[in-house]
């Protein structure tokens, strides 16, 4: 016997299944969410996941959990996550070092541009030259006369061999045809100590601790990095302004997933991502306090940094010959 009461909800979830995206999309997120980052607790990958961890949970209803995974230059976590299903549970918030990865280490698991999806760029973090309060320039262009003349006798210090720091003062080593000593260190602390030490000539670091190296007046900051000055040291010029346009190594951060991530899936985070950017605890605790400028972008955008990351510190390291210890 035709029963229409049974007909008629066969056909609303019929519907109901029809108009709902491809995979169940529209139920994303439906569990927890893990936010892998290539760094400890306190870096700052780690603050920027933090800080937009938050808000992501409450606008879609499920948890994000950081889960810090180091080691190799974050390149464990990558990898973590190339290799994850792509459904939208295994995310990372990963930095510039995305790009330096293949630059220094050989036999990565992974290719960052056909085993990653790019989800949307959060921001960019300034970093700064600084030189000991000793060394007798005021200015970019004083320190570039000065190292010109004194080819050879200058030195810099790094948080490691491949590290950001290490390949950002090799950039502009070779933007102004000078060599420079390299000195690594274990980590951006103990090269910051050695600045203020005397111990070391030059440092590029983040804007961060570069403000709070100046406050001691042992260490004196010529240029920033960026379009821009930095909100937390805007009284340093830019390198552009300070006479070398074009040299720029901001640190960029960014979401992303493993490749096959679907559509949807995509759309929808990077949506809620621009709009988790426009939180003000997020927006006092990255940018007024960290210094970091805010550039939410869209897949393809980041996509694009990250291919011209990768060319500009594959170019440097082979120049250089820096390799992964």
């Amino acid at each position: 016997m035709f029963d229409r009461r049974k007909f008629n909800l066969a056909v609303c979830a019929a519907l109901a299944s029809a108009a709902r995206p491809a995979g169940a999309q529209a139920l994303y997120p439906s569990r927890p969410v893990t936010l892998y980052v290539g760094f400890a607790a306190g870096s700052a990958t780690d603050v920027v996941a933090r800080a937009v961890a938050e808000p992501l949970s409450r606008q879609l209803g499920q948890p994000f959990v950081v889960q810090n995974l180091t080691g190799a230059a974050s390149t464990i976590a990558t990898a973590t996550v190339a290799r994850a299903a792509p459904d939208g549970y295994a995310l990372s918030v990963v930095s510039g070092a995305l790009a330096i990865g293949p630059a220094i280490y050989h036999d990565l698991k992974y290719d960052v541009d056909r085993d990653l999806s790019p989800v949307g760029l959060i921001g960019s973090l300034p970093t700064v030259l600084l030189v000991r309060d000793g060394l007798p320039v005021r200015s970019l262009a004083d320190f570039i006369a000065y190292a010109r003349s004194h080819a050879g006798q200058l030195n810099y210090g790094s948080s490691g061999i491949g590290g950001s720091t290490h390949l950002a003062t090799e950039l502009l080593s070779d933007a102004i045809g000078v060599r420079m000593a390299h000195i690594p260190y274990r980590g951006n602390g103990p090269a910051g100590a050695a600045l203020l030490a005397g111990e070391i000539d030059v440092l590029i670091d983040t804007v961060l601790l570069a403000a709070q190296s100046t406050k001691t007046g042992l260490v004196r900051a010529l240029a920033v990095t960026g379009a821009s000055r930095s909100t937390v040291l805007p009284a340093v010029p830019t390198f552009a302004e300070a006479g070398l346009p074009g040299f720029d190594a901001s640190i960029f951060f960014g979401l992303l997933g493993p490749a096959g991530l679907p559509g949807g899936i995509v759309t929808h985070l990077n949506a809620e991502l621009a709009r988790a950017l426009q939180n003000a605890d997020v927006h006092r605790q990255l940018v007024d306090t960290g210094g970091l400028a805010l550039t939410p972008g869209s897949p393809e955008q980041m996509r694009g940094v990250v291919r011209a990351e990768l060319a500009k510190w594959q170019a440097i390291s082979r120049k250089a010959g820096i390799q992964a210890e």
